[in-house]
């Protein structure tokens, strides 16, 4: 018994020299998204250099990947046009887990980012007493409040980019305060601003009316 232990483990040392075992397949799921939960399709992923394929419509690739633990996988992948990947590659070092088969575990999943070049910028404008007032983006009339002083319009632009807002009351005189504006930065997310304004109406000074000469009758 004891030699042929000895002769089955010389064999197996043996074998293993001449012709190293295939790396073992990973089911791995690869998911590329823009914001948490907002998918990407066509966006192509490689692991170690090679090519894998693209994400679908719902933003998944599924594939297999081979490796053996302690092996370090480097994953980049190439955005959709309008988006922008990491400028760093995604490292992933493969590990076992004792006790478990090779069914045990469910696929990799992997996420990956493809941040936007531009983010939605939706403005609210709500002017109290400021109705059919002109509003001005940056300068250029974008929209006009109704009836009621609301209006709402949008834009797109890079993250950071400052707004100005403003309300032309040049057509209106009396109102208060004269032409306000507000000052707004766009954050690394779409985004809604809401403008908030209240107008006071200046009173006229009541102007006294010439006193009526009284005629007094003298006999």
């Amino acid at each position: 018994m004891r030699t042929l232990i000895l002769l089955v483990t010389a064999g197996v040392a043996t074998s293993c020299q001449a012709t190293p075992a295939p790396a073992p397949a990973i089911d791995m799921v690869f998911a590329v998204e823009s914001d948490p939960g907002l998918r990407l399709g066509q966006a192509r992923i490689s692991v170690d250099g090679r090519v894998l394929g693209e994400t679908d419509s719902k933003g998944l690739l599924r594939t297999k990947v081979y490796g053996r633990p302690g092996q370090q996988l480097r994953v980049e992948h190439d955005c959709p046009d309008g988006h922008d990947a990491p400028p760093e590659a995604k490292l992933l070092r493969l590990r076992s887990f004792e006790g478990l088969g090779e069914h045990d575990l469910g696929a990799l999943e992997i996420t990956l980012k493809c941040r936007p070049q531009q983010r939605l910028a939706v403005f609210i404008v709500r002017a109290k007493k400021g109705a059919n007032l002109p509003v001005l983006l940056d300068g250029q009339i974008v929209a006009q409040t109704n009836a009621s002083g609301v209006a709402q319009f949008s834009t797109s632009a890079v993250p950071g980019t400052d707004f100005i807002v403003e309300l032309d009351t040049r057509n209106q005189p009396k109102l208060r305060p004269q032409r306000p504006s507000h000052l707004m930065t766009l954050p690394d997310a779409n985004e809604v601003f809401v403008v908030n304004q209240s107008f006071d109406v200046r009173k006229e000074p009541k102007r006294r009316g010439s006193r009526r000469s009284r005629i007094t009758k003298i006999e």
